[in-house]
């Protein structure tokens, strides 16, 4: 049977954290021994990339754009390893995410927090109340897993719940840089978890189509584990009237 890929990544991510064990999970930083695994890992997701990688996206791509009166989104919280670094520097953090079991995680990560909301998507859309809500949104690690029809919808979505001027960082693969590029030719078609068929220019493109304007996008960088691989920018929904006059 036929299953799309919010079914495929809803399913795969409920069984993914429903049996993660921090004590025997494969770590991709390969500079932590044994002895210091249990105090590395603290979220589940830290087993991916580098933390002190991932720290640096925060503070370059999330903190400057967030203050103490900010409503915040993030798409796609996981086990809550972004949402736990941004939590204190906002007003109100709304946590979606498409698998049940992962949002338990975050609850974990998150129970002390008052300002955070942890919301379940049955679907690839957000509720109407959410529209024009938010000042901020960020989905980190989560567009990699996304074909690019997936893209295009999840960033229409994302277009509906800013407010005018809001804006958004989206983390995508990169298919036109070394690392990128080798995943691609190695890449199967058979319900990949990550998805090295886009670029930078492919991504604008469709920003450009939703009168988004970007703001700032990220150059490769070997030093950092997602930099190096993949494309992140921060993007602006115009304000109405600019669109309107413009049109």
């Amino acid at each position: 049977m036929y299953q799309s890929n919010f079914e495929r990544n809803r399913d795969f991510w409920d069984y993914y954290a429903k049996r993660w064990n921090k004590h025997n999970i494969f770590i991709e930083n390969q500079s932590i021994s044994e002895e210091e695994k249990e105090s590395y890992i603290k979220y589940l997701g830290d087993e991916w990339g580098r933390v002190e990688d991932v720290n640096k996206i925060v503070e370059e791509y999330i903190t400057p754009f967030i203050t103490q009166d900010s409503v915040v989104a993030e798409v796609g919280v996981g086990g809550g390893r972004l949402a736990v670094k941004a939590v204190e520097k906002v007003r109100e953090l709304y946590c979606f995410d498409i698998s049940e079991e992962m949002l338990k995680k975050a609850r974990e990560s998150l129970d002390n927090y008052s300002q955070v909301k942890l919301i379940l998507m049955k679907k690839p859309q957000f509720e109407e109340e959410f529209y024009g809500k938010f000042d901020f949104v960020y989905s980190f690690d989560v567009f990699v897993h996304f074909d690019l029809i997936s893209i295009w919808h999840s960033l229409n979505e994302i277009y509906k719940i800013l407010r005018c001027n809001g804006r958004a960082l989206i983390h995508t693969t990169n298919i036109t840089i070394p690392i990128g590029g080798k995943r691609f030719e190695v890449q199967k078609n058979d319900g990949e978890r990550l998805y090295f068929q886009t670029s930078p220019e492919a991504i604008k493109s469709l920003i450009a189509k939703l009168n988004m304007k970007v703001i700032k996008e990220s150059v490769p960088d070997q030093s950092n584990f997602y930099l190096s691989r993949d494309y992140l920018v921060i993007v602006q929904k115009k304000d109405a009237e600019l669109v309107d006059s413009a049109g």
